[in-house]
């Protein structure tokens, strides 16, 4: 668990953007929000993907002999998914939970709004 914290602090930008937007879109239209929840967990696997494929077709860096060999950029694009993919995963399951839990909700209210209105309706 400390790997996630002994990371630079540019891993953490999209993860970050993440968040924000997510919280901003509370305060859109539940369209926006599932359609976000939806569609972040691909594309975070995207960059991951985009990762591996980058360190898979690098071409060879010249050796370092002072050891301050430059970094590798497919494992940064790897890390950066990575933590975008555990961020973005966690966002949708507490997007789907939260709107689950308010479609029941605004369901119960109609339902007791139409007991309310209709006098001739009985319960058994």
């Amino acid at each position: 668990m400390t790997f996630f914290f002994d990371l630079p602090w540019r891993y953490w930008e999209l993860p970050a953007l993440l968040v924000l937007a997510w919280t901003g879109l509370w305060w859109a239209s539940r369209r926006a929000r599932l359609w976000f929840a939806g569609l972040t967990p691909p594309a975070a696997l995207a960059v991951l993907l985009l990762g591996v494929f980058e360190l898979l077709t690098m071409t060879p860096q010249p050796s370092c002999s002072d050891g301050s060999c430059p970094e590798d950029p497919g494992t940064a694009i790897i890390a950066v998914g990575l933590l975008s993919l555990i961020v973005a995963s966690a966002l949708t399951i507490v997007t789907f939970v939260v709107e689950t839990t308010l479609m029941v909700r605004r369901s119960e209210r109609a339902e007791r709004e139409a007991t309310a209105e209709s006098p001739n309706f009985t319960t058994p």
